[in-house]
């Protein structure tokens, strides 16, 4: 795999980054660095300024002179994550009904479409990819780098205990039909019922998180 130069670190943690997240890299999972290194055809220093990146967002942990490996899922740590992300996606969701583009309603459109026909066939990998390119839409819309920065990490982290442990306890039918509802609110620029739409939907996983720890 070779990367252009610019930009590489952000290449390499984005790969990496989803590899965790979709447990291709599974917990514990030692993440060599002179293969890592090789297969990305890059020096040690991108690829370090990746992993510390990932490290940040407790996605790996580094022992010294030992390793790199990836993080376990600490289910309440996550359910902590999801509390932050509430308010957030609320505000993110606020911001893009006053701020978002038809380029972008027409993208969230045409997800919305796909994943109705494919999700029949694909089921809960590709859902997981819908849920988070849809709220990367939306987190591009609202407009604020930082903001976007936060939900990016934080709905990594959260994507990655969906994949891991609640792949069972999530409806396709109840997403769907909640971006579904966010979209259309979206359309009609109704900032207030946007973030009442985003809350609810965080809401639902940590509902079924908690299902989970009883």
């Amino acid at each position: 795999m070779v990367i252009p130069k610019s930009s590489l670190h952000n290449r390499i943690f984005s790969v990496l980054r989803d590899r965790i997240v979709y447990m291709e890299y599974p917990p514990g999972k030692l993440l060599p660095e002179k293969e890592l290194c090789e297969e990305f055809q890059v020096s040690r220093t991108p690829l370090r300024e990746a992993i510390k990146k990932l490290e940040e967002m407790k996605l790996v942990t580094v022992i010294p002179r030992y390793g790199t490996y990836v993080s376990a899922v600490d289910i309440n740590e996550i359910r902590c994550a999801f509390e932050v992300k509430i308010k957030l996606e609320g505000l993110a969701g606020e911001v893009a009904a006053k701020r978002i583009t038809a380029d972008k309603l027409a993208e969230l459109k045409t997800l919305i479409e796909k994943a109705d026909v494919s999700l029949k066939e694909v089921g809960h990998r590709h859902l997981i990819e819908i849920d988070t390119r849809f709220h990367e839409i939306i987190y591009q819309a609202a407009q604020n780098p930082i903001l976007q920065e936060i939900l990016q990490n934080l709905h990594s982290r959260c994507a990655r205990l969906w994949n891991s442990a609640l792949t069972d306890m999530i409806s396709i039918t109840i997403i769907l039909r909640q971006l579904q509802e966010i979209y259309n609110a979206l359309g009609k620029r109704d900032s207030e019922k946007v973030r009442q739409l985003m809350e609810d939907h965080v809401r639902y996983f940590i509902d079924q998180i908690k299902n989970q720890l009883l």
